[in-house]
């Protein structure tokens, strides 16, 4: 993608940064280690995802209506599976606000939203599974920055499992170090192309996104590597970082 086709950049990073979150954070609910209050503040966060799959939704289709030709408005599989886990996951949110049916049912709905979600992130795969590269930020996105976000979002609701700021991080800085093992090769293909037709900008972008994700990824650890308390601001400083770093990463391909 071009630069100028940043509305459509940026919808993809919205949904698969939330859509990454949720799945963190339903899973962190399934095992029943947040007690009510942890929760129903956790809760309390949760419309900041719903702003986020909004505004990417909207970005998307109205980017798409707009374009010149009219083949190219249409919902495809991702956009379609992303508004059924919009869906999904609203409904499993307003359920528990709301206490609506009894505690199985309302797993049952979160499970669902999950059970959505990871669909979103198998399609997505597959769309991508050409090019390694684009398929390891993919990855990235969702998966690390999914649980950036996730973690920003439990130490914004004042959780207590201490246990939590450990493993998180490190889940992330897992699938980072996966995502560039994975993705590494295919820059010396882009650095051909820059001596084959001299575009160097799909190589420039890839590499700040990589450089980026590092940088997300080493703030992240911090708390961990000072043995201290994460805050909002370090984790914010993070989400900035991974936020760009899959913002190039839509520029470079």
């Amino acid at each position: 993608m071009a630069w100028f086709e940043w509305p459509l950049i940026l919808s993809s990073v919205l949904t698969q940064l939330a859509i990454g979150a949720f799945i963190v954070l339903g899973i962190v609910l399934l095992t029943g280690k947040l007690c009510f209050g942890q929760a129903d503040r956790l809760y309390r966060t949760m419309p900041a995802l719903w702003l986020m799959l909004f505004s990417a939704l909207l970005l998307r289709e109205l980017n798409l209506m707009l374009a010149d030709t009219a083949e190219v408005y249409q919902i495809g599989d991702e956009a379609l599976l992303a508004i059924t886990f919009f869906a999904t996951a609203l409904m499993y949110w307003f359920a528990e606000k709301a206490l609506i049916g009894s505690d199985t049912f309302r797993k049952a709905c979160l499970s669902l939203a999950i059970l959505v979600g990871s669909g979103y992130l198998l399609n997505g795969l597959m769309l991508r599974s050409e090019q390694w590269l684009v398929s390891s930020h993919f990855l990235a996105t969702t998966l690390c920055g999914g649980t950036l976000l996730a973690h920003a979002s439990l130490i914004r609701a004042k959780h207590k499992v201490e246990a939590l700021n450990v493993v998180l991080p490190c889940v992330g800085a897992v699938i980072a170090l996966v995502c560039m093992l994975t993705g590494l090769p295919q820059l010396g293909e882009l650095s051909n192309q820059i001596e084959v037709d001299g575009s160097a900008m799909p190589f420039i972008a890839q590499v700040v996104s990589l450089g980026l994700l590092l940088a997300a990824v080493g703030v992240w650890s911090l708390p961990i590597i000072t043995k201290s308390k994460p805050v909002m601001g370090v984790m914010t400083f993070a989400l900035v970082l991974s936020g760009f770093s899959s913002y190039f990463a839509g520029v470079g391909y």
